[in-house]
């Protein structure tokens, strides 16, 4: 894999970080950043450490770097622009929970965010990682229509370690979740079989939030910003944050 670094579109002084999902790059991205952008927002995409450049950088990275890199980015746009807002696909969302509950943000959107791994995945990661140190993605779960197949772009083999460092990260984040204050906007595929069914559900029981949003996409599976109803979870993102982001 060629080297995919961070996007950043300069606009006004509200802000928008974007988290990719694990194993995933920034490209993952680029239509809601267009999108985002198009509304005057200023946009950055950041690379999560590990990502973007090869299985063995990801297997000597843990949750708390993939955490520095996204926290280090938000307080790079923080420096440029007076109000932000966070949103993330899968860990990228859970990351960003962990950001809304650590460093108050405007607002925090999670996009087919898990808060746990599913039982069976769990048992075989514990099962095979002293035999096994990569296994081979078998099935990729980005839609494959010919207009954004260019920006889903991962690794073919996900190291078990990074794997579970994965779900140490849902662990700490599903603790966090009362701690959760920003309005959440939470955006979940009806046909999303990669996470558990009741992961949306789970987020809005437990955040702390006073404004909470769920809203279902109905013909999307796991990657959900390339996915079939994308325009429809973008124009619901940009109304969220024209709500509550300040006036602008």
């Amino acid at each position: 894999m060629d080297i995919v670094d961070e996007i950043h579109i300069a606009g006004g002084d509200q802000g928008c970080l974007l988290l990719h999902g694990f194993t995933g790059t920034p490209l993952e991205m680029v239509p809601m950043a267009e999108a985002l952008a198009g509304d005057g927002y200023t946009v950055h995409v950041a690379r999560l450490a590990g990502h973007g450049t090869s299985p063995e950088d990801l297997a000597h990275t843990s949750w708390q770097d993939w955490l520095t890199s996204a926290r280090e980015a938000l307080r790079a746009l923080r420096a440029r622009c007076r109000d932000v807002a966070i949103a993330g696909l899968s860990m990228g969302g859970a990351l960003a929970l962990h950001l809304a509950a650590t460093e108050r943000p405007s607002a925090v959107v999670a996009m087919a965010t898990p808060v746990r791994l599913r039982p069976l995945i769990r048992g075989l990661m514990r099962a095979a990682r002293p035999v096994i140190p990569y296994v081979p993605v078998v099935v990729r779960l980005g839609p494959r229509s010919s207009d954004v197949l260019r920006y889903r772009v991962s690794y073919a083999r996900i190291p078990l370690r990074a794997a579970q460092d994965l779900s140490r990260l849902l662990d700490d984040v599903r603790d966090r979740l009362p701690d959760v204050r920003a309005p959440v906007l939470i955006a979940q595929g009806r046909r999303d079989f990669a996470i558990p069914r009741d992961s949306a559900e789970e987020i809005y029981r437990g955040v702390g939030s006073a404004v909470r949003r769920l809203v279902w996409l109905p013909h999307s599976r796991h990657v959900v910003t390339l996915d079939r109803d994308r325009r429809y979870l973008f124009a619901e993102v940009r109304r969220f944050l024209a709500e509550h982001l300040s006036d602008r």
